[in-house]
């Protein structure tokens, strides 16, 4: 067991996590926007990190941080069927982790943030890709950038009704309707590709609640689930330790 104290990051493109791993447990320390978030406040003498914003990796990296990254060595996500595994995200890099470590595959994270990720690891640990498309702002902002009247309306908690009485609910019903559905469409295919398969699926991300409304069949992640599989990650690479999947998460 691990006894060691290490500072592990989760960078987004909207919020940075920071956590502190001590042992086997694993504690959200702080959630900011990455507009905000300031290396030099949160430094430590070990110190982890994923990150999709490519300045934040150069000052991690800088600062001696251990960096996720699919050249990583002894990573426990095998990545022998992607093609290109080093243009994997990091942050999917984790999530593929944690699926592995906190339960049953093969299973199917879904990462409702910014951009909607879904990545797929299959009974053999062995991570066969997914899929990344637009979340709900990235949509709503699209129709504000390439039109000349259309305005940049706020997230909402529920799918307006059908049929939008005015700009606004038919902007937020288009733009819901139409992520809603994308996520739909791909489960649908998943299931097509892996026929008879009892796949898990995993919620995490910050609008998830709001896709859960709407969606059946999930398990919603806890807000440390990226930073678990950051974590593992992290022991594999630093420990040379091996990771097996397990019906039960080795972190609280």
């Amino acid at each position: 067991m691990s006894t060691g104290s290490c500072r592990i990051f989760n960078a987004g493109n909207t919020h940075v996590q920071i956590a502190e791993l001590t042992g086997d447990s694993l504690r959200l320390m702080e959630t900011l926007p990455t507009r905000d978030f300031r290396l030099e406040s949160f430094t430590a003498e070990s110190m982890a990190a994923a990150s999709v914003v490519p300045e934040l990796e150069n000052r991690f990296r800088e600062a001696g941080a251990f960096i996720v990254s699919p050249r990583m060595e002894n990573c426990p996500v095998d990545l022998s069927e992607m093609e290109h595994p080093e243009t994997l995200g990091a942050d999917r890099l984790a999530n593929a982790a944690s699926l592995i470590v906190s339960g049953p595959l093969p299973a199917l994270c879904v990462d409702f943030g910014t951009a909607i990720n879904l990545e797929f690891v299959d009974r053999d640990r062995r991570m066969r890709g997914g899929a990344i498309l637009p979340g709900r702002n990235i949509l709503r902002q699209s129709l504000n950038d390439y039109t000349a009247k259309l305005p940049l309306t706020a997230l909402t908690e529920n799918v307006p009704e059908f049929p939008g009485g005015n700009t606004v609910d038919a902007i937020n019903l288009g733009t819901d309707c139409a992520a809603v559905g994308a996520v739909k469409e791909l489960l649908r295919r998943m299931r097509l590709a892996f026929p008879g398969e009892q796949i898990r699926c995993v919620a995490c991300g910050g609008d998830a609640p709001f896709f859960l409304r709407e969606l059946s069949g999930f398990e919603l992640a806890d807000a440390l689930f990226t930073l678990r599989g950051i974590a593992e990650l992290y022991r594999c690479g630093t420990e040379g330790r091996t990771v097996k999947h397990t019906d039960s998460q080795p972190l609280s």
